[in-house]
């Protein structure tokens, strides 16, 4: 990589002024085999799409397709400066060292003389016109890039043999404005940084339209291709190194440029690929383009702009994609913007977030004051006498190959120990490729951290809102049953009250119909009646005795009647009680059938119990002699152990105190002593076991005998008892029957004299008609008006006195009906009252599970459960987010995020498949264009903020990168370009 001006290598102590490659003054002249070289991106964002002729696309001739293998062949060589001192041509292959500056005694390149006249013509401050460009000296024009990767023909513009030999001088050639201005600030001994970013013009067989010139859309599809092929074949070949060492956790390496440069190549871009594309290639032709906006800013004042920027993208409801160069300067872009309740901002975390260190050079700072040389001690030297390994594991686990600085040693064979060692010559030193490694070779993750109030606030929220709708749903069932409650029992009591009204109505027309119906009657038993008194009065006056005759007669039939009631009353009664000695006789039959039963059962249970008392009486005075026995058996056992215990006890008190303390043999005597008190103990343990189950053994016995002897003694009382139960019950079951037969008579007879007696009633009432009919018309006639005039007139009676009572009672079942009317409509209205409270009640409850769940839950029952599990769920989830337990989903996070905050390698790794309404670049001067393409391409608005003079880092990786696409930006490009694109 290329170390800038100020810093110095480690074996050298001063160092001429370092002149990067891309300030330097170049004549552009085509070179023999010079596969992979790329043209520099300003000379080529001019340029037509040029087609060669068939006859201008032959094999190369053998002297140049000779000098292409020798260049193929020496890529692995450092190339050397040309002996007449011109510039050499850049190193194209990304594995070979760097060109070391040239001395300070030269000067940068040798330029050819091109007079006062093309001095003053190419300017810095102007560029060139079209019409001048058409009177410069024809230039060989750079191959196309998609003549990079083959053979390389002659171009249309340049005839084949005016293509000098490999060994010859390069012609006389008009330089470009780059060129010029570096010769015109030559004398000076300063570079014009402005100067590579002007448009080579070019002689050719058209001349080449001036800076800003549209050249179709398939010319800038094939600009875009030119100048961003070769870039994308090296960032495959630097990828494709990176990955051939195989790591556990690989770093992401360049597969997020590629993919950007290669939407930007197909034309899948989320903007206007045309505005993109020209502010890549030829930002001067996008003079007040809508979209693309670039703020050139004081170091002070860039958090500020983006701020602004930021904001005015969220109060327009948009997503805005933040890229810094370095994680820091994200950070610090994020804690600008962090304390806006209205931003919800995602910062992307690479890891590891430092960069390795493993150069001793410094960027872009003064050089070190060595401090005096210090002798070491005889072991550093030693050591650093000792040749650094040529391959030392890198900080990814990668091998850094180092070309070799001293010469290779001879072979054994050709140096011996007599003669000296030939002293080489002194080679200029190789300085090792060093500087810091670029980001993508080190980043191996990324991740999205929420960061901001705004994100607590609204998981806050949302927590809080899921909570209340989960109590909205779990009052809804309570107001639906609520609901359903007071529904039935409001139809339920609605049944009810109209149910007794109506049937306090059906009684009021009862009573009304039936007052009126004795009314009727009453009345037309009144006139019947007045009627009947008429012929009554004449009947009476001719018929006063056969009426005298009649009536006793009638009196003699009422009589009879009467007694014929009585006499069936008395019948009634003689019944009744036969009937009740049938029931008795039947009880006493059960009562008599119980007694004998008892009775044969007590018979044998007696004969039983009386065989067995003598045998239970004989066991019992066994056992009890036994019992007996073996108490005695125990007394001795006992008495035999107190024996032998007191014989023991005598020999210990008869032992010396030498024999008591074991130091003496004890007495002979003494074990047998023992031997038979643990014998007699024994024995006197199971006499007492003996005699205690003899014991018990006897006490069951006797009870046995006992329980015997006293059923035996009580058996016969109870037998007794039955038998007289029976001979008792004999005896009622005979008067019984005695009784049923008398009364029975009794009933028969009387029966027969209520028959009788109604037979004679009867008679008697014939008798009477008989007598009427002696009298024949008037006895009728004044018997038929005399029955039917009292008739009438106690009809008549009694149908005043039903109309009465009919009306009292509709008068106050009417009442009722108003009282229970008023009653039922107050209740009604209240129920109806708490019926639509209950109702508005399960209607919001219900609208809002209708809001909460998107269902109505009596259509979709499952809705409600299902929201509520969910929403239990995403409350967890919440809570984990807020307590920090629990890292939110990177899709869910960048659905909702306003703004997304991180360095180009992050954002290539966790933004793949989001589209952005704008991409803000800060610190634009140091982001390269495979950078720039990683968010451009997923953005539709594009706002680069930066500083004037700053840019890309350099890595090592990127040695022999494209010039003009890694060592400076987009934005510098297009600041210088077309200045009217920056504003502050």
């Amino acid at each position: 990589m290329k170390q800038p001006s100020e810093t110095n290598g480690p074996d050298e102590n001063t160092g001429p002024p370092y002149v990067p490659d891309s300030d330097l003054p170049t004549v552009t002249v085509p070179l023999p085999g010079a596969v992979g070289q790329e043209p520099p991106a300003e000379a080529t964002q001019a340029l037509p799409a040029i087609t060669p002729s068939p006859a201008e696309t032959a094999p190369l001739p053998p002297s140049e397709a000779t000098t292409a293998d020798a260049t193929e062949a020496s890529r692995d060589v450092r190339p050397e400066g040309p002996a007449d001192g011109t510039a050499a041509p850049e190193a194209v292959e990304d594995d070979l060292p760097p060109v070391p500056a040239p001395a300070a005694d030269t000067t940068a390149v040798d330029l050819p003389d091109l007079g006062a006249e093309a001095t003053q013509r190419f300017s810095p401050e102007d560029l060139v016109p079209a019409e001048d460009a058409a009177t410069a000296n024809p230039v060989p024009a750079v191959p196309a890039a998609s003549d990079l990767t083959g053979s390389e023909p002659p171009l249309a513009h340049e005839p084949p043999e005016a293509e000098p030999p490999a060994d010859a001088e390069p012609p006389d050639a008009v330089v470009d404005e780059e060129s010029a201005g570096h010769v015109s600030g030559i004398e000076g001994g300063g570079i014009d940084p402005r100067a590579a970013l002007g448009t080579v013009p070019i002689e050719v067989a058209e001349p080449t339209p001036p800076l800003g010139t549209d050249t179709g859309e398939e010319g800038w599809h094939e600009l875009v291709e030119s100048v961003y092929g070769p870039l994308s074949e090296f960032y495959e070949r630097i990828d494709a190194r990176l990955r051939e060492v195989p790591e556990d956790v690989p770093p992401v390496g360049w597969a997020p440029h590629i993919a950007a440069v290669r939407a930007l190549r197909d034309g899948q871009v989320a903007g206007d690929w045309d505005v993109l594309a020209r502010f890549l290639v030829a930002p001067g032709t996008l003079e007040g383009a809508e979209g693309l906006r670039l703020a050139q800013v004081d170091e002070g004042d860039e958090a500020r702009v983006v701020r602004d920027a930021v904001k005015e993208l969220t109060e327009a409801d948009g997503r805005a994609l933040l890229i810094a160069p370095t994680p820091e300067k994200a950070a610090e872009l994020l804690r600008a913007v962090e304390g806006d309740p209205d931003v919800f901002s995602l910062l992307i975390e690479t890891r590891p977030e430092t960069a390795e260190a493993r150069s001793v050079r410094t960027r872009a700072l003064p050089p070190v004051e060595e401090p005096p040389a210090v002798e070491p001690p005889e072991e550093e030297l030693s050591a650093e006498r000792e040749p650094p390994p040529l391959r030392e594991p890198g900080s990814n686990g990668t091998v850094e190959f180092r070309p070799v600085t001293d010469p290779l040693p001879e072979p054994a064979a050709a140096v011996t120990r007599a003669e000296p060692l030939p002293v080489p010559e002194a080679a200029p030193p190789v300085e090792p490729e060093e500087g810091p490694s670029a980001p993508e070779a080190r980043v191996r993750s990324a991740a999205l951290r929420p960061v901001g109030e705004a994100w607590r606030l609204s998981w806050q929220t949302e927590a809080r809102l899921l909570q209340r709708g989960l109590m909205s749903l779990e009052q809804w069932p309570r107001d639906a049953a609520a609901l359903q409650s007071v529904r039935a029992e409001n139809l339920r009591r609605a049944e009810q009250l109209e149910t007794e009204k109506a049937d306090l109505a059906r009684a009021i027309e009862e009573a009304r119909a039936a007052a009126a119906e004795a009314e009727q009657a009453a009345a037309e038993a009144d006139a019947e009646a007045e009627r009947l008194s008429g012929v009554q009065e004449e009947a009476e006056a001719e018929l006063a005795g056969p009426r005298a005759e009649a009536d006793r007669l009638k009196r003699a039939a009422d009589e009879a009647g009467a007694e014929a009631a009585a006499l069936t009353r008395t019948a009634d009664a003689t019944y009744a009680r036969c009937v009740q000695i049938d029931e008795r006789a039947k009880t006493a039959q059960k009562e008599l059938q119980g007694a004998r039963q008892a009775e044969a059962s007590l018979t044998d249970e007696l004969e039983r119990a009386r065989e067995a008392l003598p045998g239970a009486a004989e066991e019992a005075h066994r056992l009890t002699a036994a019992d007996a026995d073996a108490a005695a058996e125990g007394h001795a056992a006992y008495y035999r152990l107190v024996s032998a215990e007191s014989a023991l006890s005598a020999l210990r008190r008869k032992m010396t105190l030498g024999q008591r303390l074991h130091v003496a043999s004890p007495p002979s005597e003494l074990r047998g002593l023992r031997a038979e008190v643990k014998a007699r103990t024994r024995e006197a343990d199971e006499a007492a076991t003996r005699a205690r189950e003899a014991k018990e053994a006897a006490e069951h016995a006797e009870r046995v005998r006992r329980g015997l002897a006293s059923f035996v003694s009580e058996g016969g009382a109870r037998l007794k008892a039955a038998q007289e139960a029976q001979e008792r019950l004999g005896t009622e079951l005979a008067w019984l029957a005695t009784e049923r037969e008398k009364v029975g008579a009794e009933h028969q007879g009387q029966a027969l004299r209520a028959s009788e007696a109604v037979e004679r009633a009867t008679e008697a009432g014939l008798r009477a008609r008989a007598a009427h009919q002696v009298a024949q018309a008037i006895e009728e006639r004044a018997n038929a008006a005399r029955t039917s005039r009292e008739e009438a007139l106690a009809a008549a009676a009694r149908a005043r006195s039903d109309a009465e009572a009919a009306t009292e009672r509709a008068a106050r079942t009417a009442s009722e009906l108003a009282r229970r009317a008023e009653e039922a409509a107050a209740e009604i209205a209240a129920r109806e009252s708490e019926l639509e409270t209950v109702a508005a009640a399960e209607e919001r409850s219900r609208e809002s599970v209708l809001e909460i769940c998107g269902a109505d839950p009596a259509d979709d029952p499952e809705a409600v459960p299902a929201h509520q599990r969910r929403a239990m769920a995403r409350i967890e989830e919440l809570t984990g987010y807020l307590e920090g337990g629990r890292a939110a989903g990177s899709e869910v996070l960048l659905r909702t995020a306003d703004l997304v905050v991180g360095t180009p390698a992050g954002a290539g790794l966790t933004v793949r498949g989001e589209e952005f309404d704008a991409l803000i670049v800060a610190d634009a001067g140091a982001v390269t264009d495979g950078e720039f393409l990683v968010g451009a391409v997923r953005a539709r608005r594009w706002i680069l903020v930066g500083t004037a003079g700053t840019r890309p880092p350099g890595y090592r990786e990127y040695a022999g990168s494209p010039a003009g696409r890694l060592d400076l930006s987009p934005f510098e490009r297009a600041s210088t370009a077309a200045p009217g694109l920056a504003g502050s």
